[in-house]
């Protein structure tokens, strides 16, 4: 579970740019660029240190904007729920008990998937993650619905 109060409002949050292509009042497309909006200040996870994120949404079908500062570093967890994590600007990496760090840059995707993880013999569970780098990562989380399907690998 997390607590999805906002942990300091006075804060600014940072910018994140989208180009968006909507309607104006004859109906006609128009394209300008914006923020996303609502990015709090909070925690997603209990045990996580805090990080910019748009509002939780319980549907499936929905989606967040989690914005990690530089230097960000979570510890050993579970996914909260499967999701596909999506980088859109800056870097991350993910490390897994079998001792694997993959670093992960803009538009490739991670599909969080250790629901069912237990703890190895150190204690650690799930998996570790952090930024890379001299900037935030700005990620994109989307909820997956259903059972897991194994990955065809590609390496």
């Amino acid at each position: 579970m997390s607590d999805d109060s906002p942990i300091d409002a006075n804060i600014n949050s940072p910018v994140v740019g989208l180009v968006h292509v909507t309607t104006d009042a004859d109906g006609l497309t128009v394209t300008h660029r914006c923020r996303v909006p609502g990015l709090k200040l909070r925690r997603t996870i209990d045990t996580s240190p805090p990080m910019w994120a748009t509002d939780p949404n319980p549907d499936p079908s929905s989606r967040s904007i989690w914005v990690m500062p530089v230097g960000w570093h979570e510890g050993w967890h579970t996914n909260p729920q499967r999701q596909l994590v999506v980088p859109l600007s800056g870097s991350w990496w993910v490390e897994t008990q079998d001792g694997i760090r993959t670093v992960m840059g803009p538009g490739e995707l991670h599909l969080g998937d250790d629901l069912g993880a237990v703890p190895d013999g150190d204690g650690r569970i799930g998996h570790d993650s952090g930024t890379e780098g001299d900037e935030p990562v700005v990620l994109l989380m989307v909820p997956i619905d259903g059972d897991p399907e194994l990955c065809v690998d590609i390496s």
